[in-house]
């Protein structure tokens, strides 16, 4: 059995684990080995299993000289069905920048329950790779999956309400 290097683990996971503690004031445990959940909140009786993605936010620049901006996270379809994950938490690091370049980066917390991340799937297209790609926009208290179209008949592609949603963990812990 390999054994994970919890000497070194993720930013992302570490960042998530002390929001937890911070927010919940709840336990938080590491697995030792990969069992297809990045944290384990725990209190009281009663657990969630948490599965951590970061990104970094990715800039454009159009044509129009207007720049854009998404994260990019990838969810592993077999991973998804094993169901062991209660919530997906999609971290993104904004970057602020400062005078003349980027002074430090912000993070932005999507709290999604597996699901509610399940319905929204359904209208993504995993491909070959049988991977699902999220690609999230932020503006101000906005967020929407970009590469999925974007309508008003189609509120499945609008995350603002899991936008640092961490009641939804709190609730879950009781």
């Amino acid at each position: 059995m390999p054994v994970r290097n919890i000497w070194s683990l993720e930013p992302g996971e570490c960042i998530v684990a002390e929001v937890l503690l911070e927010r919940l004031r709840c336990e938080v445990f590491f697995p030792v080995h990969d069992v297809g959940v990045d944290l384990l909140a725990v209190k009281g009786a009663k657990h969630v299993g948490i599965q951590v993605k970061e990104s970094r936010y990715f800039f454009r620049k159009r044509r129009s000289g207007h720049v854009l901006g998404h994260s990019w996270h990838q969810v592993k379809r077999a991973k998804f069905l094993k169901g062991k994950v209660d919530f997906y938490v999609f971290l993104t690091y904004v970057p602020v920048v400062g005078e003349h370049k980027i002074s430090h980066f912000d993070n932005k917390f999507l709290i999604v329950p597996s699901s509610e991340l399940e319905k929204r799937m359904a209208v993504k297209d995993a491909g070959k790779r049988q991977i699902y790609r999220f690609y999230f926009r932020f503006e101000g208290e906005k967020v929407w999956d970009e590469r999925v179209a974007v309508t008003l008949q189609n509120p499945l592609t609008d995350y603002s309400e899991f936008l640092d949603a961490w009641e939804l963990v709190g609730k879950a812990l009781g």
